[in-house]
């Protein structure tokens, strides 16, 4: 019997070798699908708006070039006003590239309110650089407090008045030398900011950090919350040994309330890498208050009301208190609410309360034809054609584009 067996599997197999090749080879082509050739689809870094531009000092005697982004969708709702995040070494183009897609993913996710992005020259010719960067006790060749002065004198007022900057939203942005600079502002600032953020300050003598702590203990309760912000990596120089003095410091300080202060040591991180990894966390941070709240609005199952308005109104009341300034839930997180509804089971309840948001967002961000069409095809589904027929009409009353018209006309259809 047992030899019957051996023979047996023997034949099983050499028939399995001889055949599963060939089987191997149909199976695998099989899976096989034609891969399309495809470009990668560049974006620009910034959706929004550039505007370069000279502005000639007095305080400092020379001009110096700024630029200024506005955000997507800049100046559409009356009475917003934008933060605006300052940062010094425009001429490095790469770290403020990646500052400015950094700014632009988080407003698109919905994580940051619309912002304004101010980049400025540093230097010039060479050495002023540093000339700008540091404060009259690092010698003669030091323009700090001018230039300080210049920040917040000149181009400031500018954005604020002509770009609807938010006053109490300025957060400044500095990396090396002007990681430096940027944290002596404290000094002179801080009650008026929103936020400072060091990245690898270098070449701050004692005398210099103890004014800094001085002026952090003695800013006393604040109204409204205030972010500093303060990193450093495994890097050149002094770096390290500035950030261990400013950590140290700080951390033995009673803070103040409404103060929001941390520290972050990059254990592996080189210079250049500090303000790179820095950036999008610091940003997410400072508003994720405000981003909880408003996506505590986009989100139906906690919330499935059909009184948008009470509900966006007293969510809206919070982040007022927190920042002490007005940062409105965006339009963005209203069509998330209008999205997630899909996870409410009643199919009804989900009707209505996506036509109570679109209505809520004609009367707090206006008339669109899309929104009308919207509603008219929501009322459609409820079978309430007399609804659905006026707001056709209203959706008519627009400058049409081809794609729309269509769309409207195969509603008409299902109305009628």
């Amino acid at each position: 019997m047992k030899s019957h067996r051996v023979i047996i599997l023997l034949l099983i197999t050499i028939i399995f070798l001889t055949t599963f090749p060939a089987n191997s080879q149909n199976y695998a082509a099989s899976l096989q699908t034609e891969t399309e050739f495809r470009s990668h689809p560049f974006t620009e870094i910034w959706r929004g708006e550039k505007k370069d531009t000279m502005f000639q000092s007095c305080v400092l005697g020379y001009a110096k070039n700024v630029t200024i982004f506005t955000p997507n969708g800049f100046s559409e709702y009356a009475g917003e006003k934008y933060p605006v995040i300052v940062t010094f070494d425009r001429n490095g183009v790469d770290l403020t590239n990646f500052l400015l897609h950094s700014v632009d993913i988080l407003e698109m996710a919905g994580q940051t309110p619309r912002s304004i992005v101010v980049s400025i020259e540093s230097g010039g010719e060479p050495g002023d650089r540093t000339k700008e960067a540091r404060w009259s006790i690092d010698g003669k060749e030091a323009n700090g407090e001018r230039y300080d002065r210049f920040v917040f004198d000149e181009p400031m007022p500018h954005i604020i008045d002509k770009y609807r900057g938010g006053k109490n939203q300025v957060i400044v942005y500095g990396h090396s030398w002007f990681g430096y600079h940027t944290a002596m502002i404290l000094k002179n600032h801080m009650p008026d900011l929103l936020g400072v953020i060091s990245a690898s300050p270098c070449c701050l003598k004692d005398e210099r950090i103890d004014e800094i702590v001085q002026a952090v203990k003695e800013c006393g309760p604040l109204k409204y919350k205030f972010f500093l912000r303060i990193a450093s990596g495994r890097d050149i120089g002094d770096d390290l040994e500035v950030y261990r003095k400013l950590k140290g410091r700080i951390g033995m300080l009673r803070l103040p309330e409404n103060f929001d202060y941390k520290s972050t040591w990059y254990s592996a991180a080189m210079h250049m890498e500090v303000p790179v990894l820095q950036c999008i966390q610091l940003m997410y941070e400072i508003y994720a208050d405000w981003a909880c709240l408003a996506f505590t609005y986009s989100d139906p199952y906690n919330n499935p009301t059909f009184d948008d308005d009470q509900l966006y109104d007293s969510l809206q009341k919070m982040p007022d208190e927190i920042y002490w300034i007005h940062i409105p839930i965006s339009d963005r997180h209203l069509d998330w609410r209008v999205e997630y509804h899909r996870y409410i089971k009643d199919e009804r309840v989900t009707l209505e309360c996506r036509l109570a948001t679109w209505k809520f967002m004609v009367s707090r961000f206006g008339e669109t034809p899309e929104l009308y069409f919207n509603i008219a095809s929501y009322y459609d589904n409820l079978g309430q054609s007399d609804s659905s027929e006026y707001y056709i009409r209203k959706c008519r009353s627009f400058d049409l584009d081809d794609d729309l018209k269509g769309r409207i006309k195969e509603l008409e259809k299902e109305v009628g």
